[in-house]
């Protein structure tokens, strides 16, 4: 995908680059513990961080500490769980009763994997028969919720997490934290739609990665047009 000069020439103003890790910085994998960098994203995020008039962070559902694992940069901040989990900050804590409740109504379906991250509980059904994945979404949509959580529709999975997070209010505050920095938000999934909305009101910058209806303004078609838009923005 040919990728707009005005979208590559943004690095000559200080930036906030906020990125989504799964299908923004790493291609979507069937096993979430095997979602390597694409190629070339680790140099460019470290390009972008040594540039000191520009600010980096990554905003994902993950826990900090794997995608701390695969890009293997210290000086980056995560912000993890959607917003649970800041850099330096304790994180509340877990409602392993709710977590156990989840776990007991899943359908019992070959090819179903419960992701249970300690504080949220990621479901995936990319390796259910293709057949059988819708009865597998409205199961899932079924499961009665636990007072105060909420349940999230992503690619191939369905996300439980406690109400009152994600990743607008992080990209948010994020933005207020780096006055001065155009904050730029790039996500794939429909948890990353909320970011878009919200960094827009703030007069940020908001790329859609891949296809699907969104609130964004630009839209990149991969992981590998992100590293593009990273170099060019450190200048590489």
């Amino acid at each position: 995908m040919s990728l707009p000069p005005d979208l590559l020439s943004l690095g000559e103003r200080p930036l906030l680059v906020l990125a989504d890790y799964d299908g923004t910085l790493a291609p979507i994998v069937p096993r979430p513990e095997e979602a390597w960098p694409e190629p070339g994203a680790r140099e460019a995020l470290a390009r972008l961080l040594a540039e000191k008039r520009h600010r980096a962070a990554v905003v994902t559902g993950r826990l900090a500490e794997q995608v701390h694992r695969f890009l293997t940069l210290p000086d980056l901040p995560v912000v993890g769980l959607h917003g649970m989990e800041w850099p330096g900050e304790p994180i509340a804590p877990a409602d392993s009763g709710a977590l156990r409740h989840l776990a007991a109504h899943l359908p019992a379906v070959p090819g179903l994997r419960a992701e249970d991250k300690g504080w949220t509980l990621a479901v995936h059904f990319r390796e259910v028969p293709e057949e059988r994945q819708p009865d597998v979404e409205a199961a899932l949509a079924a499961i009665p919720l636990p007072p105060g959580w909420e349940a999230i529709a992503g690619k191939k999975v369905r996300e439980f997490r406690p109400g009152g997070f994600g990743k607008g209010r992080a990209a948010e505050r994020l933005a207020g934290m780096h006055p001065g920095h155009l904050p730029v938000f790039l996500g794939d999934d429909v948890t990353d739609e909320e970011g878009f909305v919200r960094l827009r009101a703030l007069g940020g910058v908001t790329v859609k990665v891949g296809e699907g209806d969104t609130a964004a303004e630009y839209r990149v078609g991969s992981p590998a047009d992100v590293v593009a838009l990273l170099r060019a923005w450190a200048g590489a």
